[in-house]
């Protein structure tokens, strides 16, 4: 839908009396023509974010590097400094703002000074409570006591407003927040609001999509897509993610404003929204993370020693560092992880070579420091499986089993161990006792196969190696 403006009824002309009717009324400007009735609104700027978990400072930074400086608790400043400068008119927060319960002392004074600046500025902020902050949000609101401050949907039970300028209401927000730390049904289930104007809607709520079985209020896309909404704001996921319709709402993840582990890559901030009508919004992040997790694979198929080696992967690391400096706004340290791969004569002194990079690597790009958090060795032995596989002796019936697997042709023994392989695996990233250290989703069938490809072929590797020894 094309952008409607408001203007005072002096300043608007009708294209022609046979097909418009203009009447002004103090809440919005009523025009009709072959279309139908309908109204003239104004635009709306909100900077909406979520998950910003004060409180918290990244992980995996340097001992060397005060963590403070990167803290969430600075990046929420950050975002109220940034909401003044756009000049929006009011700032949405959908859940987990403060990290814990016992984070209310920690969080309070922060969350207060800048929403007593956002008030200050006129800016209205309006917020649903996450199953981190589920008890402590509503505390802390009624701590600070500001009417600028709007908590919607306490105790899990739906709640609208309107946003109202000079006297003329705007937008309508419906927003829910959890109730307990977990919640094992949609939200959605038991909300039956509808629209009775064309005036546009901004649903909050922190949810996890998708996932049926999740217990933090799981929602479909096909539940938020059948409501009569402009756009949701959700929260709960910490990786950026945005969804257009023309047909449907559109569906915003802001993710953390402040990349705090290494499972959020890429760039990290708020989200400036600008909606001109029901139906008609858009959407833009604004990078203010100032440290970033970042994945880099590193291909070594050509390199055959280590000077190549250093030389190679020095000359990648510069160029994605430069890329990320010029993409990454106030970007000041960024975590890498490095991921090498190809086939290569090196593959059994990769694991040597890369050692000391973890201790040692360190590039200053612009105000950018860059450390290597994890370098991960993919790198396979030059064999040829085809040739290999002309034989039947051990490496010979090794190498035809690579090749099944890599074609994807596997008769029913390999099929099996492809399965039981898969369940292994799932087993290990279920097991409780590694969840805390874990930051890797659990792998699927193709990322069990490829395991299965570079563990043989390290094995016919060394097969190959005894056999020439003897």
């Amino acid at each position: 839908m094309k952008a409607k403006t408001f203007l005072p009824r002096s300043e608007w002309q009708p294209k022609s009396w046979s097909d418009s009717f203009c009447s002004g009324t103090l809440d919005a400007y009523f025009f009709h023509d072959l279309a139908g009735w309908g109204y003239w609104t104004m635009s709306v700027r909100i900077l909406a974010t979520a998950d910003i978990h004060i409180g918290r400072c990244p992980t995996r930074v340097p001992d060397s590097v005060d963590a403070r400086q990167f803290s969430c608790a600075r990046m929420w400043h950050a975002i109220v400094e940034r909401a003044i400068q756009e000049k929006v008119d009011l700032v949405t927060l959908s859940g987990d703002i403060v990290d814990h319960d016992n984070r209310f002392f920690e969080a309070t004074g922060p969350l207060e000074a800048g929403l007593a600046k956002l008030a200050a500025a006129g800016i209205h902020t309006y917020a649903v409570a996450g199953n981190h902050d589920y008890d402590v949000l509503p505390r802390i609101v009624d701590a600070v006591g500001t009417d600028h401050f709007h908590l919607l949907g306490r105790d899990g039970r739906w709640e609208r407003t309107e946003f109202i300028r000079d006297g003329h209401p705007l937008l309508r927000i419906h927003g829910w927040s959890f109730p307990s730390s977990h919640v094992l049904t949609s939200p959605l289930a038991a909300w039956h609001a509808s629209a009775d104007d064309d005036l546009p809607v901004v649903g909050l709520l922190h949810a996890d999509l998708d996932v049926p079985d999740s217990r933090y209020a799981p929602v479909s896309r096909t539940e938020l897509e059948s409501r009569d909404l402009t756009i949701w704001l959700l929260g709960h996921v910490h990786r950026p993610q945005f969804s257009e319709a023309t047909s449907c709402p559109a569906v915003l993840y802001p993710g953390s404003p402040q990349a705090m582990d290494p499972g959020e890559t890429g760039e990290h901030g708020p989200w400036l929204i600008e909606v001109h009508g029901k139906h008609d919004v858009t959407a833009n992040p604004i990078a203010l993370s100032k440290v970033r997790y970042s994945e880099l694979t590193v291909d070594l198929s050509d390199q055959q020693t280590k000077d190549e080696f250093d030389a190679h992967l020095l000359d990648r690391t510069r160029e994605h560092l430069d890329d990320i400096v010029v993409d990454g706004g106030p970007l000041e340290y960024a975590s890498l992880r490095i991921e090498l791969t190809g086939r290569t004569l090196l593959c059994g002194q990769v694991e040597g070579f890369a050692e000391p990079l973890r201790e040692q690597f360190e590039r200053t790009v612009g105000q950018v420091t860059a450390r290597i958090d994890r370098v991960t060795n993919n790198t396979l032995p030059w064999i040829d499986l085809e040739e290999l596989a002309l034989k039947h002796d051990p490496p010979g019936i090794l190498a035809q089993t690579l090749l099944q697997l890599k074609s994807e042709q596997t008769d029913d023994g390999l099929a099996k161990l492809l399965h039981d392989a898969h369940q292994k695996q799932r087993e290990v990233f279920h097991a409780g006792t590694y969840g805390a250290i874990g930051d890797d989703k659990v792998p699927d069938v193709t990322a069990t196969r490829h395991c299965l490809i570079r563990q043989g072929t390290l094995l016919l590797d060394r097969l190959l190696v005894e056999e020439r020894s003897k």
